[in-house]
């Protein structure tokens, strides 16, 4: 794909090397959205992803998000509302806990990720970022859960998107 893996893209923005508005970010995420429905709700067979993350979401000529690398995916069958493996599979920091913890996936856990990856666009840190090594929750989704409830939410908004008109936006979703 022309415009490479989303990875690509926010390790551009970090670099400074490229720009991308609220407005870019979120027809990024819609067409996240839009692929995670195909997949969970539109498809045939339930297809849980089980590794959504930055790297495995490439973008095209118009920046269309296309959601890749099926390799841990696995197919849901109708009569089942989850699946059960003897080992966790994934990349660390985009792993839902219920399933790291019971070693039982279901689409939740790909939604999860989906949330993990919009932090990641929104304050421009990923899950292993050492920023998250100094904090009290060494976590992303813990030090956000934190920030969520503190009355200073901006602090969790890229710079960047600062001061563009669309911070109510980002933080109401």
């Amino acid at each position: 794909m022309k415009n490479g893996s989303l990875q690509d893209i926010l390790q551009q923005i970090t670099d400074g090397t490229r720009e991308l508005d609220w407005l870019g970010r979120h027809r990024i995420v819609a067409g996240i959205v839009a692929g995670l429905e195909h997949l969970h709700i539109n498809h045939t067979q339930r297809i849980i992803h089980r590794d959504l993350m930055p790297a495995n979401i490439l973008l095209d000529d118009d920046m269309e998000a296309r959601i890749t690398d099926f390799g841990l995916a696995k197919v849901v069958p109708d009569a089942h509302t989850y699946i059960t493996t003897s080992n966790v599979a994934g990349t660390v920091g985009y792993i839902a806990p219920e399933y790291h913890q019971t070693l039982k996936f279901t689409d939740k856990c790909d939604i999860y990720s989906f949330g993990v990856v919009l932090a990641v666009m929104v304050i421009e840190k990923a899950p292993s970022d050492e920023f998250f090594q100094h904090t009290s929750e060494m976590s992303l989704v813990k030090w956000l859960r934190n920030v969520m409830t503190s009355d200073d939410h901006k602090i969790e908004i890229d710079p960047k998107l600062i001061g563009n008109g669309y911070e109510e936006r980002i933080l109401v979703g």
